[in-house]
């Protein structure tokens, strides 16, 4: 099969959970296909694939989607593919059966429900009702983002679920270095190494990192020197990113801006945070850390509970305190932290990209003529 594959961000020239899907799925479709990547890039070229045909989308705003369209058109054209697969809301390339991934429709918000949706978001709502009704086959990745887009007009028949694949092969569990002992300043407390906490994922308020430094300082000082927080992640609000230093001051909270690879954090960690505020459409955090074999605690919400199993400590969305406890009750359990980080890397074994891929390649060969 030939594939022509279309998105306009791609790692690491932009990192998110969504370009993650797209690059992996990318790999695995080469392996066994003739592809031929059409990607945009927003800092430099060298920052996508040097095989990619590479759209500079540096300063051209609104005018991108343009720029991608008449380059996927003209690659079409020279490459004649036998379908084309394109990530998020791409322009349909006419003259082939065209397949559309959609991770969600909160477009980078943290409102939930219909009566905190603002204008650009109701437009870019209609947009996604207008390509599903073109577009031969709409790929999404959860149950909850499935009845997201059949709520705003997309037909169901045209939607296949395909939950995310991860890469278990990067993200394993490793026993982490332990940490240094520590006491609670002016207390007489026996030096206990503190409980690593980590929250991966994009800095910016709509995941949500102000409510795990919140949920921390509501500790007792004799609760909160068991406990060591760090934030890391690629920085897209650097606003955000200030607040969250001042919010943090005198906290014990480290911070890791734009790291190379994030892997580490995780497997140097014993439990991960996901207090994300976003109406997920899967929750990548949450299924890594898992992989990695660590326990996940995380905002109560469907995308979440469909991609873990159910596996982790759910806790109301926008509860600080009972964040707090949930970090507290692992904090001095650590037989249950070993428990749940097992059954999550069980659970997401089964979930590699090359199984994953295996149900794109059907759903493709489907719709080709």
């Amino acid at each position: 099969m030939r594939i022509l594959m279309v998105a306009r961000r791609y790692p690491p020239d932009v990192r998110s959970g969504t370009e993650t899907v797209f690059a992996a799925l990318y790999e695995e479709a080469r392996r066994h296909h003739d592809v031929r990547l059409v990607v945009g890039y927003r800092t430099a070229r060298d920052q996508v694939p040097a095989e990619a045909v590479a759209v500079d989308l540096r300063d051209k705003g609104a005018s991108g989607y343009l720029a991608m369209a008449f380059t996927a058109a003209r690659e079409a054209r020279r490459f004649k593919p036998d379908v084309v697969l394109s990530n998020s809301v791409e322009i349909a390339v006419p003259g082939v059966p065209n397949a559309l991934i959609v991770h969600d429709l909160n477009f980078g918000r943290s409102s939930f429900g219909e009566g905190r949706r603002d204008v650009g978001v109701i437009l870019r709502e209609q947009l996604y009702k207008a390509q599903g009704k073109r577009l031969d086959a709409v790929i999404t990745v959860s149950a909850a983002s499935r009845a997201q887009l059949v709520r705003i007009g997309v037909p169901e028949a045209r939607i296949t679920v395909i939950p995310n694949g991860v890469d278990i092969r990067r993200f394993f569990p490793r026993e982490a270095v332990p940490a240094a002992p520590i006491g609670a300043a002016g207390m007489k407390l026996p030096a206990l190494p503190p409980v690593r906490f980590v929250y991966p994922g994009r800095i910016l308020p709509g995941k949500g990192q102000h409510a795990a430094i919140d949920a921390l300082g509501r500790m007792r000082p004799d609760q909160r020197y068991r406990a060591h927080l760090t934030i890391v992640g690629a920085v897209a609000d650097r606003i955000y990113a200030d607040q969250l230093r001042v919010q943090a001051y005198n906290q014990p909270v480290t911070f890791a801006h734009d790291v190379p690879d994030i892997v580490p954090y995780y497997q140097d960690s014993e439990v991960v945070l996901f207090p994300t505020l976003m109406e997920e459409g899967f929750g990548f955090t949450a299924v890594e850390g898992m992989a990695c074999g660590r326990p996940v605690i995380y905002y109560d919400q469907p995308a979440i509970r469909e991609a873990t199993g159910g596996i982790g400590i759910a806790v109301p969305r926008d509860d600080a305190d009972a964040l707090r406890n949930a970090m507290l009750k692992l904090i001095a359990d650590p037989e249950e932290r070993a428990r749940l980080g097992r059954e999550g890397r069980a659970y997401v074994e089964g979930r590699a990209w090359d199984r994953v891929w295996g149900r794109y390649e059907a759903v493709l060969d489907g719709i080709r003529r």
